[in-house]
């Protein structure tokens, strides 16, 4: 979160807290959302185009290919075994190599982008955070400096928060 403050908004229902994100985007302020379940309605909101996930899944998913590739390849050299009159550098051989390497490098990758877009594991407090946004109640944790203060307040306030209140930031 930017800024020496954060501002929170509580919110009780999903349409009140859309308008807040709306709101808070077109000012381009910095925010967070918690939420006491996944709704897409609040993904489409916060993040409207496509994940980046994928891209670290297919560059992992190259990475490992070539390792797997390059492993079989350099192991062959390394051992020279003919079997069979085939040369010593055989393709066939080392397809299952590459693509379980090609498996096993994608699936990790994407799990580090999950952790890493999720910011796991936060060992620090988070800004803003009420227990209430785990049981039923939504929040909206906007990030800013002293002098619009008042101005988030007010936006908060509109698009129909039930109560607002200001937090030290980080």
């Amino acid at each position: 979160m930017r800024g020496s403050k954060a501002v929170v908004g509580v919110y009780s229902y999903l349409d009140d807290l859309l308008k807040g994100i709306a709101d808070i985007r077109s000012a381009d302020l910095d925010y967070k959302v918690y939420s006491p379940a996944y709704r897409h309605e609040i993904e489409e909101a916060t993040l409207p185009g496509k994940s980046s996930v994928r891209r670290f899944t297919l560059t992992g998913g190259i990475i490992g290919c070539t390792f797997g590739w390059t492993l079989a390849i350099l192991c062959s050299l390394d051992w020279p075994l003919r079997v069979s009159a085939k040369d010593i550098v055989s393709p066939p051989g080392f397809f299952v190599i590459g693509y379980e390497c090609t498996i096993l490098f994608g699936a990790l990758a994407t799990l580090g982008s999950l952790l890493l877009y999720c910011g796991l594991p936060n060992f620090l407090r988070k800004v803003g955070y009420d227990p209430r946004f785990s049981r039923d109640k939504f929040g909206l944790v906007v990030g800013c400096d002293g002098h619009n203060l008042e101005d988030v307040k007010g936006r908060l306030m509109k698009s129909g928060a039930d109560e607002v209140n200001v937090t030290e930031g980080i």
